[in-house]
Protein backbone atom coordinates (compact mmCIF):
# COMPACT_ATOMS: atom_id res chain seq x y z
CA UNK A 1 0.00 0.00 0.00
CA UNK A 2 1.99 3.12 -1.19
CA UNK A 3 1.66 6.04 0.80
CA UNK A 4 0.59 4.30 3.51
CA UNK A 5 1.34 5.74 7.31
CA UNK A 6 1.23 3.50 10.39
CA UNK A 7 0.51 5.18 13.48
CA UNK A 8 0.71 4.35 17.21
CA UNK A 9 -1.60 5.99 19.71
CA UNK A 10 -0.13 8.16 22.55
CA UNK A 11 -1.70 9.74 25.52
CA UNK A 12 -0.46 10.91 29.28
CA UNK A 13 0.63 7.44 30.44
CA UNK A 14 3.50 7.19 28.29
CA UNK A 15 5.12 10.48 29.92
CA UNK A 16 8.18 11.29 29.56
CA UNK A 17 7.04 11.99 26.12
CA UNK A 18 10.42 12.45 24.34
CA UNK A 19 11.57 8.65 25.88
CA UNK A 20 8.50 7.36 24.53
CA UNK A 21 8.38 9.14 21.07
CA UNK A 22 12.38 8.02 20.65
CA UNK A 23 11.13 4.45 21.37
CA UNK A 24 7.82 4.77 18.77
CA UNK A 25 10.15 6.14 15.83
CA UNK A 26 12.69 3.32 16.36
CA UNK A 27 10.12 0.86 15.89
CA UNK A 28 9.32 2.27 12.44
CA UNK A 29 6.32 4.37 13.26
CA UNK A 30 5.12 6.68 11.09
CA UNK A 31 3.21 9.39 13.62
CA UNK A 32 1.21 9.25 16.54
CA UNK A 33 -2.23 9.65 17.42
CA UNK A 34 -2.09 11.65 20.45
CA UNK A 35 -4.81 11.09 22.96
CA UNK A 36 -5.93 14.89 24.76
CA UNK A 37 -7.65 13.97 27.67
CA UNK A 38 -7.24 16.08 30.80
CA UNK A 39 -5.57 17.16 32.07
CA UNK A 40 -4.20 18.26 27.97
CA UNK A 41 -4.70 20.74 26.42
CA UNK A 42 -4.68 22.89 29.06
CA UNK A 43 -1.44 21.38 30.44
CA UNK A 44 0.60 20.42 27.59
CA UNK A 45 3.62 22.16 27.01
CA UNK A 46 5.89 19.07 27.87
CA UNK A 47 4.08 17.16 25.15
CA UNK A 48 4.06 20.73 22.90
CA UNK A 49 7.70 20.34 23.22
CA UNK A 50 8.38 17.22 22.55
CA UNK A 51 6.41 17.29 19.43
CA UNK A 52 8.65 20.54 18.43
CA UNK A 53 11.96 18.96 19.04
CA UNK A 54 11.31 15.54 16.98
CA UNK A 55 9.86 17.73 14.42
CA UNK A 56 7.00 15.30 13.87
CA UNK A 57 3.48 15.65 12.07
CA UNK A 58 1.01 14.51 14.78
CA UNK A 59 -2.51 13.54 14.55
CA UNK A 60 -4.67 14.11 17.54
CA UNK A 61 -7.72 12.34 19.52
CA UNK A 62 -10.02 14.68 20.99
CA UNK A 63 -10.41 13.38 25.08
CA UNK A 64 -13.42 10.76 25.80
CA UNK A 65 -15.00 12.77 28.68
CA UNK A 66 -16.81 15.11 25.98
CA UNK A 67 -20.00 14.21 25.22
CA UNK A 68 -20.80 15.35 21.95
CA UNK A 69 -24.20 13.31 21.45
CA UNK A 70 -25.82 14.17 24.12
CA UNK A 71 -29.36 16.16 24.37
CA UNK A 72 -28.64 18.31 27.43
CA UNK A 73 -27.87 21.64 26.19
CA UNK A 74 -25.76 22.32 28.91
CA UNK A 75 -23.46 19.51 28.67
CA UNK A 76 -23.12 19.61 25.21
CA UNK A 77 -22.37 23.27 25.71
CA UNK A 78 -19.74 22.82 27.49
CA UNK A 79 -18.43 19.59 25.23
CA UNK A 80 -17.95 21.85 22.21
CA UNK A 81 -15.73 24.17 24.83
CA UNK A 82 -13.32 22.14 25.16
CA UNK A 83 -13.55 20.76 21.27
CA UNK A 84 -13.24 24.33 20.80
CA UNK A 85 -9.87 24.14 23.15
CA UNK A 86 -8.51 21.29 21.81
CA UNK A 87 -8.87 21.96 17.96
CA UNK A 88 -6.90 24.82 18.67
CA UNK A 89 -4.08 23.00 20.55
CA UNK A 90 -3.92 20.92 16.96
CA UNK A 91 -3.69 24.06 15.05
CA UNK A 92 -0.40 25.19 16.58
CA UNK A 93 1.21 21.86 14.74
CA UNK A 94 1.17 20.73 11.14
CA UNK A 95 -1.05 18.21 12.34
CA UNK A 96 -2.52 15.05 9.83
CA UNK A 97 -5.64 14.69 11.33
CA UNK A 98 -8.18 15.39 14.38
CA UNK A 99 -10.70 12.49 15.50
CA UNK A 100 -13.20 12.35 17.75
CA UNK A 101 -16.30 10.45 18.91
CA UNK A 102 -19.69 11.22 19.61
CA UNK A 103 -20.49 10.18 22.79
CA UNK A 104 -23.59 10.45 25.01
CA UNK A 105 -25.32 8.01 27.96
CA UNK A 106 -28.57 9.04 27.69
CA UNK A 107 -30.93 6.26 28.56
CA UNK A 108 -33.81 7.89 26.71
CA UNK A 109 -31.62 7.77 23.48
CA UNK A 110 -33.95 5.51 21.89
CA UNK A 111 -37.22 7.89 21.66
CA UNK A 112 -37.19 9.34 18.28
CA UNK A 113 -37.81 12.98 19.81
CA UNK A 114 -34.72 12.66 22.01
CA UNK A 115 -32.56 10.97 19.50
CA UNK A 116 -33.13 13.59 16.86
CA UNK A 117 -31.95 16.46 19.53
CA UNK A 118 -29.22 14.78 19.93
CA UNK A 119 -28.32 14.51 15.83
CA UNK A 120 -28.49 17.54 15.24
CA UNK A 121 -25.98 18.64 18.00
CA UNK A 122 -23.65 15.62 16.61
CA UNK A 123 -24.10 17.43 13.40
CA UNK A 124 -23.46 20.84 14.55
CA UNK A 125 -19.94 19.34 16.22
CA UNK A 126 -19.07 18.22 13.40
CA UNK A 127 -20.14 21.16 11.02
CA UNK A 128 -17.89 23.21 13.64
CA UNK A 129 -14.91 20.98 14.01
CA UNK A 130 -14.29 20.72 9.66
CA UNK A 131 -14.57 24.52 9.37
CA UNK A 132 -12.03 25.01 12.19
CA UNK A 133 -9.16 21.83 10.76
CA UNK A 134 -9.91 23.14 6.96
CA UNK A 135 -9.40 26.89 8.63
CA UNK A 136 -6.29 24.98 10.27
CA UNK A 137 -5.17 22.39 7.73
CA UNK A 138 -6.17 19.62 8.80
CA UNK A 139 -8.78 16.85 8.21
CA UNK A 140 -11.50 15.73 10.93
CA UNK A 141 -12.86 12.26 11.68
CA UNK A 142 -15.86 10.80 13.52
CA UNK A 143 -14.77 7.47 15.15
CA UNK A 144 -17.62 4.57 15.72
CA UNK A 145 -17.74 3.04 19.00
CA UNK A 146 -20.90 1.92 20.88
CA UNK A 147 -22.66 4.76 20.74
CA UNK A 148 -21.78 5.52 16.68
CA UNK A 149 -25.03 5.44 14.63
CA UNK A 150 -25.16 5.68 10.68
CA UNK A 151 -26.98 8.79 11.44
CA UNK A 152 -24.09 10.85 13.31
CA UNK A 153 -22.43 11.01 9.83
CA UNK A 154 -22.98 14.43 8.50
CA UNK A 155 -22.05 16.95 6.31
CA UNK A 156 -17.86 16.44 5.04
CA UNK A 157 -17.03 14.67 8.18
CA UNK A 158 -14.27 12.05 7.52
CA UNK A 159 -14.25 8.98 9.46
CA UNK A 160 -11.96 7.06 11.50
CA UNK A 161 -12.71 3.21 11.18
CA UNK A 162 -12.35 1.46 14.07
CA UNK A 163 -12.12 -2.44 12.87
CA UNK A 164 -12.33 -3.92 16.77
CA UNK A 165 -15.07 -1.43 17.59
CA UNK A 166 -17.05 -2.64 14.95
CA UNK A 167 -16.09 -6.36 15.49
CA UNK A 168 -16.69 -6.32 18.88
CA UNK A 169 -20.21 -4.47 18.63
CA UNK A 170 -21.19 -6.67 15.82
CA UNK A 171 -20.24 -9.91 17.82
CA UNK A 172 -22.42 -8.93 20.38
CA UNK A 173 -25.32 -8.37 18.80
CA UNK A 174 -24.77 -12.17 17.64
CA UNK A 175 -24.01 -10.50 13.76
CA UNK A 176 -21.03 -11.38 11.43
CA UNK A 177 -18.63 -8.90 12.00
CA UNK A 178 -16.76 -9.39 8.54
CA UNK A 179 -20.24 -9.07 6.24
CA UNK A 180 -21.33 -6.16 8.18
CA UNK A 181 -17.79 -4.54 7.63
CA UNK A 182 -18.19 -4.74 3.92
CA UNK A 183 -21.14 -3.47 4.28
CA UNK A 184 -20.21 -0.58 6.02
CA UNK A 185 -17.02 0.29 3.81
CA UNK A 186 -19.40 0.02 0.92
CA UNK A 187 -21.61 2.83 1.90
CA UNK A 188 -18.84 4.86 3.63
CA UNK A 189 -15.54 4.03 1.80
CA UNK A 190 -15.08 7.35 0.42
CA UNK A 191 -14.76 8.87 3.50
CA UNK A 192 -12.77 6.84 5.38
CA UNK A 193 -9.66 8.63 6.19
CA UNK A 194 -7.96 6.34 9.08
CA UNK A 195 -8.19 2.97 10.20
CA UNK A 196 -7.77 1.98 13.77
CA UNK A 197 -6.19 -1.91 14.08
CA UNK A 198 -6.36 -3.83 17.42
CA UNK A 199 -6.96 -7.10 18.20
CA UNK A 200 -10.25 -8.23 20.13
CA UNK A 201 -11.14 -11.41 21.93
CA UNK A 202 -14.86 -12.12 21.82
CA UNK A 203 -14.71 -14.89 24.74
CA UNK A 204 -14.63 -12.79 27.20
CA UNK A 205 -15.34 -9.26 25.10
CA UNK A 206 -11.82 -7.44 24.65
CA UNK A 207 -10.60 -5.08 22.68
CA UNK A 208 -7.06 -3.13 22.18
CA UNK A 209 -5.31 -6.32 21.75
CA UNK A 210 -1.81 -6.89 20.54
CA UNK A 211 -2.46 -7.90 17.31
CA UNK A 212 -1.95 -11.59 16.55
CA UNK A 213 -2.97 -12.22 19.79
CA UNK A 214 -7.20 -12.52 19.28
CA UNK A 215 -9.80 -13.50 17.61
CA UNK A 216 -9.56 -10.59 14.71
CA UNK A 217 -9.13 -12.99 11.34
CA UNK A 218 -5.75 -11.65 10.14
CA UNK A 219 -6.37 -12.28 6.38
CA UNK A 220 -9.49 -10.63 6.23
CA UNK A 221 -7.90 -7.82 8.17
CA UNK A 222 -5.08 -7.74 5.03
CA UNK A 223 -7.77 -8.22 2.49
CA UNK A 224 -10.11 -5.27 4.00
CA UNK A 225 -7.25 -3.07 4.00
CA UNK A 226 -5.60 -3.79 0.42
CA UNK A 227 -8.89 -4.44 -1.35
CA UNK A 228 -11.55 -2.35 0.41
CA UNK A 229 -11.16 0.36 3.14
CA UNK A 230 -6.93 1.81 1.60
CA UNK A 231 -7.13 4.35 4.46
CA UNK A 232 -4.44 7.31 3.99
CA UNK A 233 -3.83 6.30 7.85
CA UNK A 234 -3.50 3.46 9.67
CA UNK A 235 -3.33 3.46 13.79
CA UNK A 236 -1.76 1.08 15.90
CA UNK A 237 -4.23 1.02 19.10
CA UNK A 238 -2.69 -1.41 21.46
CA UNK A 239 -3.80 -1.06 24.60
CA UNK A 240 -3.45 -3.99 26.57
CA UNK A 241 -1.09 -6.90 27.10
CA UNK A 242 -3.51 -10.34 27.03
CA UNK A 243 -7.00 -11.34 26.88
CA UNK A 244 -7.25 -13.22 30.27
CA UNK A 245 -9.51 -10.10 31.49
CA UNK A 246 -6.43 -8.63 33.58
CA UNK A 247 -6.15 -5.09 32.87
CA UNK A 248 -2.35 -4.84 32.42
CA UNK A 249 -0.89 -2.64 30.01
CA UNK A 250 0.63 -3.51 26.72
CA UNK A 251 4.70 -2.79 26.63
CA UNK A 252 6.82 -1.78 23.91
CA UNK A 253 7.59 -5.83 22.72
CA UNK A 254 3.79 -5.56 22.17
CA UNK A 255 3.62 -2.36 19.90
CA UNK A 256 6.61 -3.87 18.07
CA UNK A 257 5.29 -7.58 17.76
CA UNK A 258 2.01 -5.83 16.83
CA UNK A 259 3.76 -3.13 14.16
CA UNK A 260 5.25 -6.21 12.51
CA UNK A 261 2.16 -8.26 12.05
CA UNK A 262 0.62 -5.35 10.66
CA UNK A 263 3.49 -4.45 8.18
CA UNK A 264 2.69 -8.22 7.01
CA UNK A 265 -1.00 -7.53 6.64
CA UNK A 266 -0.36 -4.63 4.61
CA UNK A 267 2.70 -5.19 2.64
CA UNK A 268 2.15 -5.79 -1.32
CA UNK A 269 2.62 -9.39 -2.57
Amino acid sequence: MKNLKIGSSLWYGHRPFSKKFRELLEIGFDYFEISLDYPFPDEGDELEKAVRDFGIQPAFHAPLDILLACPRDEIFRASMKVLERCLSFAAKFETLYFNFHALHFTPTFLFPEIRNKAVRNVEEACRFAVEFGKESGFEVCLENDRFFTEEFIRGDIKLTLDLGHFAVEETWWGRDYRDSLIGFVERYGDRILVTHVHDVSFNPIQDHLPLGSGDFNLQFLSWLLREKTRPKYVLLEIFWKGKRGSKVFADSKDLESSFEVLRSVVRCS
